[in-house]
């Protein structure tokens, strides 16, 4: 498939030798527009390195024609409407494509809502990192008239990450770039939550970056429940690292006393 068969507007050329020149396997997809009564359907060409820039122009286009409708007088459901078929056919001149039935479950599946302007796709990525190799589900979404998607871990609701159409539309970026991020992203909330569940309650947290030879380095002050003595975290593995000293312990409360009088006073 050449996404240029499913794609309104024209892509670069330098685009289309990218994706032309990609030799990993698509997978099955179903592409669901909301209000239209099918699922379209590709065995071939679901991945979303292949299928989710060219959907995301072809969305784009037929969002443009519910605002063009509406502002000459079309209800704005009937535009939907209309333009959600306009979609349809656009993908299915692709041979690719075909209808079928809603109830099917897919590897890849993609919600255009041109109700609400939005795309959002659930697929499975693959990734390692730190040794550690994994197979996971994630969800992104965002609007269609553009702006950063979202990347969220679809169990438990978390954003593992924000993306920029530009990246998006970079060659094979949720096979590589996203996969990594986003397992080390989940990753770090992994170790982040056993620190908290070895160490106990906390009573006060502060974040703040320090830059050591150049580096940034996110590093986490967690204050103990019962002791109250404040624990230093390494922010970039959420690693344990040593205890506050006592006369810095003076410091850091002269701060966060100072940071509550002045909300006490808004």
């Amino acid at each position: 498939m050449s996404s240029r068969n499913i794609t309104v507007s024209a892509a670069s050329p330098g685009e289309d030798r990218a994706r032309a020149d990609k030799t990993q396997a698509g997978g099955p997809a179903g592409v669901e527009i909301v209000n239209f009564p099918q699922i379209l359907y590709t065995r071939t060409f679901g991945d979303p390195d292949m299928l989710f820039i060219p959907l995301l122009d072809a969305a784009r286009e037929a969002y443009g024609m519910v605002e063009r409708l509406s502002s000459h007088g079309e209800n704005r459901a009937n535009a939907v409407m209309l333009s959600g078929m306009h979609l349809a056919s656009s993908l299915l001149r692709d041979s690719s494509f075909s209808l079928v039935a809603r109830g099917i479950s897919h590897e890849h599946s993609y919600i255009v809502d041109l109700t609400a302007g939005t795309l959002r796709v659930s697929t499975r990525l693959y990734a390692s990192v730190s040794r550690r190799t994994s197979l996971f589900k994630v969800e992104m979404a965002g609007n269609i008239a553009g702006g950063p998607f979202v990347v969220r871990n679809p169990l438990q609701g978390t954003v593992l990450m924000q993306v920029e159409e530009e990246k998006l539309r970079q060659p094979n970026f949720f096979a590589t770039e996203m996969a990594q991020e986003c397992l080390r992203a989940q990753i770090e909330k992994e170790r982040a939550g056993l620190i908290e569940e070895s160490m106990g309650p906390a009573s006060g947290e502060v974040r703040v970056i320090i830059t050591v030879a150049g580096n940034k380095i996110p590093v986490t002050l967690r204050q103990k429940e019962h002791s109250g003595t404040w624990d230093i975290i390494d922010g970039r593995m959420q690693e344990w690292v040593g205890t506050l000293a006592p006369d810095m312990e003076v410091q850091l409360k002269n701060v966060t006393k100072s940071l509550q009088d002045l909300f006490v006073q808004k």
